[in-house]
């Protein structure tokens, strides 16, 4: 959900359908689907915006927007890119991530062809001023923050974690009146939580060769194709003649994970998908998603989203935003 330019904020496919004072709505057609984009304007340098595509189509090759920030948090479905490096990103229920702008993704889709979330398009030197207006002393220097966070990459992942939960769901469930003074805030509050992240920034390089990239992208694909079937990378280092060692390795530079870690999460978010689309019973969603044992598959999804599945299933409304 980039930039398409930099003085415009969609892609080309997107038709204006509705405009008042202070919020736009852009809707676009593809091949199989549509999506929705929902547009507040919160202040200058920042563009609040609520996604909402059902569709597996996504955008390639997008703009560089130099001197922009974009934020963003997936509530239900998966968005998944390709970065100019080779690295491979994906964003599951609940994840969070931060992006240069001038350093898009070469493409990006939908897989499970429904995506719903918010991005947050953000000017620093221009939110830096109206921060500290509203804040005054001790407000965090935003350029000097951002530039830090992605100074050697141009996409940081966060997992699913309480706080962000917490600054997310309060956007999603803001109030009528005062919509726009409480998105404000809530911009700040994100600022300082980004502020605290400063120090635990991801680090490391992300370069390979193409020939390893490819064949690690071969892996995840072997590995997720059938969620119930359980590959072991013993068997895939076998079959592809690469080192265990030397797959974990790779895949945790593209994927930002282990295999097992990025599997599980993997299998949480279809079941989290599931649970909120389908009458299925978590025993039934537990089988698909490769658990026999329900008491093991709930765990499991404990260990992703902090929930139960029935929990899970009771506060989330994937047609609600």
């Amino acid at each position: 959900m980039a930039l398409g330019q930099k003085n415009n904020l969609f892609p080309g496919e997107a038709i204006l359908s509705k405009r008042s004072d202070h919020t736009s709505i852009y809707h676009m057609d593809f091949a199989e689907g549509f999506g929705n984009m929902t547009v507040y304007k919160v202040m200058s340098g920042v563009t609040l915006i609520f996604n909402d595509f059902h569709t597996p189509y996504g955008f390639q090759e997008e703009a560089r927007c130099p001197g922009y920030v974009e934020i963003n948090h997936c509530k239900a479905g998966r968005f998944e890119c390709t970065m100019r490096d080779g690295r491979i990103v994906s964003l599951g229920p609940q994840d969070f991530a931060i992006s240069d702008m001038s350093r898009p993704p070469t493409k990006c889709h939908f897989p499970q062809g429904i995506y719903q979330g918010i991005s947050l398009i953000i000017e620093p030197k221009k939110v830096e001023h109206e921060i500290i207006r509203m804040l005054g002393d001790g407000s965090p220097k935003l350029q000097e923050l951002f530039d830090s966070l992605l100074d050697e990459q141009s996409f940081l992942l966060l997992r699913s974690e309480q706080k962000i939960d917490h600054i997310f769901s309060e956007l999603y469930d803001a109030p009528e009146e005062g919509r726009l003074a409480y998105y404000r805030l809530k911009t700040a509050e994100l600022m300082f939580f980004l502020y605290e992240r400063q120090v635990q920034r991801r680090s490391g390089t992300y370069y390979h060769i193409k020939d390893m990239s490819n064949r690690v992208r071969e892996i995840e694909a072997r590995l997720t194709e059938n969620l119930q079937v359980r590959v072991t990378i013993s068997d895939l280092a076998k079959e592809y003649q690469i080192g265990i060692s030397t797959i974990k390795k790779y895949f945790r530079q593209m994927y930002g994970q282990t295999p097992y870690s990025y599997l599980k999460r993997r299998r949480m978010e279809e079941a989290a998908f599931l649970l909120t689309t389908t009458k299925q019973s978590i025993a039934q969603i537990a089988e698909i998603v490769g658990y026999q044992n329900t008491s093991k598959f709930s765990a499991a999804f404990r260990d992703i989203y902090a929930l139960s599945p029935t929990e899970y299933k009771k506060i989330n409304h994937l047609h609600h935003i």
